[in-house]
């Protein structure tokens, strides 16, 4: 064979395992750029997916939040007007004075104004209009209107409430209405106090009454009701401290400690 036709042959033997190569090596690239392509999809789907899950999640804990927060007004608020309600017309006299009657038909409007303005804004209430000691001083007025219980507000002079952040206060607020509450369904007391002092940097406030106590030791149980979970869970949100002193037949101290600026 001649010199040149040997060049020729190789030059076509060369080309062509160029271009099988060329070929093989796109095919490769192919190959690798449709499966990145079916990677990025898969993966694109998973997160959409995470993201329509982490949305429900979302959705479910906020609409938990929501009816936890509507329960907490109703059952702090709405239902102890209902209760003193309840038991200022049982010691209702033969003869009802016109004042009275008044006072006892303000309760129930009051509870009937909540329920209609409820879902328009559960903490725009009286409270934001008169204040946080304002507040406890009608809350235990009207505790000492049924006739049946003897209340007090002692507040040290050189406790300065003002200090109190606004979400604070109304938290605070609802924590000493809890208590209050649970004393007035559970504790079988005719006295209810209430001390609010300053103890180093900290706020302090002490609600007393001489009831029929009870053992310290069920609060440590998973279900303590809804009251003590309320006053426990509302006092994590602004870092205070709750603690309970009971003895049998002789009453509960419940103190809550708050830090303040």
């Amino acid at each position: 064979m001649p010199e040149k036709q040997e060049d020729i042959l190789v030059t076509i033997i060369i080309s062509s395992v160029f271009f099988v190569l060329l070929a093989v090596f796109l095919l490769v690239m192919l190959y690798l750029f449709l499966r990145k392509q079916r990677q990025n999809q898969k993966e694109k789907e998973e997160m959409k997916s995470r993201f329509e899950q982490t949305i429900i999640k979302s959705q479910l804990e906020i609409q938990n939040q929501t009816l936890n927060y509507i329960g907490s007004e109703i059952h702090d608020d709405t239902a102890q007007v209902v209760y003193l309600s309840m038991l200022r017309i049982a010691h209702l006299k033969e003869k009802i004075e016109e004042k009275e009657k008044e006072e006892i038909y303000n309760f129930l409007k009051k509870v009937w104004n909540d329920l209609r303005n409820i879902s328009h804004s559960l903490i725009n209430n009286s409270f934001h209009q008169i204040g946080f000691v304002e507040s406890l001083e009608q809350l235990l007025h009207n505790i000492n209107k049924t006739g049946k219980y003897q209340s007090h507000l002692l507040i040290d002079e050189d406790v300065d409430l003002d200090i109190l952040d606004k979400s604070v206060d109304v938290i605070l607020y609802r924590m000493i209405q809890e208590v209050i509450n649970n004393i007035l369904k559970h504790a079988a007391c005719d006295k209810i106090n209430v001390h609010i002092t300053k103890l180093g940097q900290q706020l302090k406030v002490e609600i007393k009454d001489n009831g029929i106590g009870f053992n310290t030791a069920v609060i440590k149980q998973e279900n303590t009701g809804v009251g003590l979970n309320n006053i426990f869970s509302r006092a994590k949100l602004i870092n205070a401290t709750v603690h309970i002193d009971s003895i049998i037949n002789q009453g509960t101290t419940i103190t809550i400690l708050l830090k303040s600026k």
